[in-house]
């Protein structure tokens, strides 16, 4: 049975108001559990769990916003959710990824190379060293005129074991250096 959303609206509103931001919750997931594609409500939902101390739901909630709104082609809007869960969780890789990647598509070539720059950092740290080999050929394939960038991501496809790759790569360099 659909619900009467203009009433659960302002029921929430009110619960706010009355600073029950548990209830206000609930009533809000009510309405996004009938129209889970009303990204400004999840959001709001997001929010919520921040004010009430539940940071890791909320990275939930804009994780899925973010996702969905990247997947529909909302880039700009999927980027600043992205950026939001990273202010809250910085280790968050996923978010880190999605940002580096919605930046390089958008020509925001500085931004993906801080991103990447930071993944890479992070996998090191870590001991991951296929993960930043796998950051570093990412990073290298950001910008098609940037030859010594090209040139670290063969040299990182080597680390992985994908010669063939590497090697397609030098070829495809050496080809655009001799035009």
């Amino acid at each position: 049975m659909a619900i009467d959303r203009a009433a659960t609206l302002k029921n929430a509103e009110k619960l706010l108001r009355q600073g029950k931001i548990e209830p206000a919750i609930a009533e809000y997931l009510r309405l996004v559990d009938e129209q889970p594609r009303d990204w400004n409500l999840a959001n709001t939902i997001g929010d919520l769990y921040v004010r009430a101390g539940q940071v890791d739901r909320a990275v939930e909630q804009y994780t899925r916003i973010a996702d969905s709104l990247s997947e529909e082609g909302f880039l700009p809007k999927a980027s600043a959710i992205y950026k939001k869960i990273l202010k809250l969780k910085p280790e968050h890789e996923h978010a880190r990824l999605q940002a580096a990647e919605i930046a390089g598509s958008l020509g925001l070539l500085a931004d993906a190379r801080l991103y990447l720059t930071q993944i890479i950092d992070r996998r090191q740290s870590r001991g991951d060293k296929r993960g930043a080999a796998q950051a570093r050929i990412r990073l290298g394939s950001l910008d098609p005129a940037d030859f010594d960038g090209r040139m670290l991501a063969a040299s990182a496809r080597v680390e992985i074991g994908d010669v063939a790759g590497a090697t397609r790569d030098l070829k495809e360099i050496a080809v655009e250096l001799r035009e």
